[in-house]
């Protein structure tokens, strides 16, 4: 008899309906179009539900895909054998909705008895009968599984770390948020952010391999310090951070934070080596529900920022002073960027005498900064920043050129004297730049000055921690005809021992031992020592910070070469040396007057 079933097949553009001639009435049971059924013909998984009574949990008809995807045993009949037990009334209320509101239904779900279950994307389609009433279902499933684990896939990488499969920045700002959003007056969120101090060193040294070992083995050491509920991320690059929930007390954050500090306390394992670091840390406590993740992070940073600037391997505690320096600092940055382009730099010398003689046989060149709005800033006001965002280099450069252009023309305007040496300052930074030799060549052939008449000076900590690339880089200079200096000697990590490593001219020894004299045996002892082997390594040494007649007489009985300090003068502009150097061999005089 002619059907009384209306419908579409879901996935395809087929319909069930009187027209089709087909004894659909009877689709519930086999759904046949002659002898291939209308379901068969869709490639993907496809079903027939009864929805009369009890029937709404059988399938009265699955095709060959369906059979495909979830076997035989569960291919056909009651439903609940096909759907987990905790989905089986969602499917109901869906099946039950299409019928009702006679339209198709989609929806997620999982199928199948096995573990893992097979993840479907579902489609139930009503067959309306004459009346309007629907008693039969036809529904499609595709198979999600592979997409639903890729996307499982990327949504775990995109919140964990690949090396150390910590959480990283992405799901810490997640934990930061839900805690806030439960947090109190009385029970804050508290976070402590940990950076590895000199892990670059690592890196540069031993390899990104070597530093990705000692950073996985420290992250697992760290974890095992946490209290209850703690939550540790990868924050990125060597910096790493940790959720504290529940804060009723700072002082239980600060605990903490010291623990994790005193994590590397111990030696870190790299094959068959070991490896010393330590971190500085920041922590901050939110002020309330009302925080935000944002501030929490932004403050933990400058407070890790000042645990470096007191010298690292520290805990600091925020509070609103370190954000008016981290504004400051920021302000000083920019208005460093724009001083380079306006010429806001100085250069001032400083004489270098010779002791036995009085004599200035030299001069060393320090940088200054004519701020348009604070005046004229010292280096300390200004210089490490410079070191830290690599403005350093540029600015070196340029002090480098002013400074041998200076000194070429003091030394053609007396050419009957013996010429003056100029001494300049290089840092870490530009100690690392590999276009530095061809910096000093270029200047030295623009500027006409004699290689042999400057000095480049280098800390001795920049040393220590850049062996290898110093060694390259001093050996190429010296080469060339530059003298090396080490600068501020006597206060670091080197010893002479290392020094004698390098192709050293000069030494200059720090000032806080020169002040030392006169009032420390131990200050005297140790400088008379460093003047000695300094003469045994076949260095010239130079005493800096003379600032009285005691320490200069104490300084030439150790017969130290060469000294500079208030006592002669203060560093001024090439304008006010000009008349000094000019007048050089009388200065000597008034010094003695």
């Amino acid at each position: 008899m002619p059907s009384r079933w209306a419908g579409s097949v879901p996935g395809t553009s087929a319909s069930v309906s009187e027209s089709a001639g087909a004894e659909v009435g009877d689709v519930g049971d086999a759904g046949a179009v002659g002898d291939t059924t209308l379901l068969d013909l869709l490639p993907h998984p496809a079903f027939a539900v009864a929805v009369d009574g009890d029937d709404v949990f059988r399938f009265t008809y699955t095709n060959d895909a369906y059979r495909g995807l979830l076997g035989d045993d569960t291919a056909a009949g009651d439903l609940r054998h096909v759907v987990p037990a905790n989905a089986l009334v969602a499917h109901v209320r869906a099946f039950a909705r299409a019928a009702r509101e006679r339209r198709t239904i989609a929806f997620e779900a999982e199928w199948g008895a096995s573990i893992p279950k097979r993840r479907v994307a579902v489609d139930v389609t009503p067959l309306v009968d004459a009346d309007g009433v629907c008693r039969k279902l036809v529904g499609a499933a595709y198979d999600i599984s592979e997409h639903c684990r890729i996307e499982a896939e990327l949504a775990h990488r995109t919140r964990h770390d690949p090396l150390t499969e910590l959480p990283n920045r992405v799901m810490l700002v997640e934990w930061l948020q839900e805690a806030l959003a439960t947090s109190t007056e009385e029970d804050r969120v508290g976070l402590v952010l940990l950076d590895i101090d000199h892990f670059k060193v690592v890196n540069d040294s031993l390899g990104h391999e070597a530093g990705d070992e000692l950073l996985a083995t420290a992250a697992r050491r760290l974890d095992r310090v946490l209290r209850a509920g703690d939550r540790l991320a990868r924050v990125g690059g060597d910096e790493l951070g940790v959720v504290c929930r529940n804060v009723t007390e700072v002082d239980d954050v600060l605990a903490l934070a010291r623990r994790l500090r005193a994590v590397f306390d111990q030696p870190l394992s790299l094959g068959d080596d070991e490896v010393c670091l330590d971190a500085s840390i920041g922590v901050i406590v939110s002020d309330g529900p009302h925080d935000t993740a944002t501030r929490l992070l932004r403050d933990a940073d400058v407070a890790v920022f000042a645990a470096k600037e007191m010298g690292r391997g520290r805990v600091e505690l925020f509070d609103g002073t370190m954000r008016d320096r981290a504004v400051r600092r920021l302000e000083i940055e920019s208005a460093l960027r724009r001083a380079l382009v306006r010429g806001e730099f100085r250069v001032h010398y400083q004489p270098v005498v010779d002791i036995a003689g009085s004599e200035m046989i030299g001069l060393e060149a320090l940088v200054r900064w004519q701020h348009p709005d604070l005046g004229l800033l010292e280096p300390a006001d200004f210089l490490d920043i410079a070191e830290e965002t690599g403005l350093i280099v540029p600015i070196g450069a340029w002090v480098l050129h002013e400074a041998c252009s200076q000194t070429a023309r003091w030394c053609a305007e007396l050419p009957q004297e013996s010429p003056l040496s100029i001494a300049v300052n290089l840092s870490a930074r530009q100690l690392n730049d590999p276009e530095l030799v061809s910096i000093v060549d270029s200047t030295l052939a623009a500027t006409r000055l004699d290689p042999s008449l400057l000095t480049l000076e280098i800390n001795e900590t920049v040393i220590v921690e850049n062996r290898e690339r110093a060694a390259d880089v001093l050996q190429q200079l010296a080469a060339h005809g530059v003298r090396i200096g080490i600068d501020d000697f006597g206060t670091g990590q080197s010893s002479l021992a290392h020094l004698n490593e390098f192709p050293m001219h000069t030494l200059k020894i720090d000032r806080s031992l020169i002040e030392g004299l006169g009032h420390h045996e131990a200050d005297s002892a140790i400088v008379s020592a460093i003047v000695g082997l300094g003469h045994a390594l076949g260095f010239t040494v130079t005493a800096e910070g003379i600032e009285n007649d005691m320490q200069l007489h104490t300084m030439r009985t150790f017969g130290c070469d060469l000294a500079q300090g208030y006592y002669f003068a203060r560093p001024q502009p090439g304008e006010v040396v000009r008349a000094l150097v000019h007048h050089r061999f009388r200065w000597s005089e008034r010094v003695s007057a």
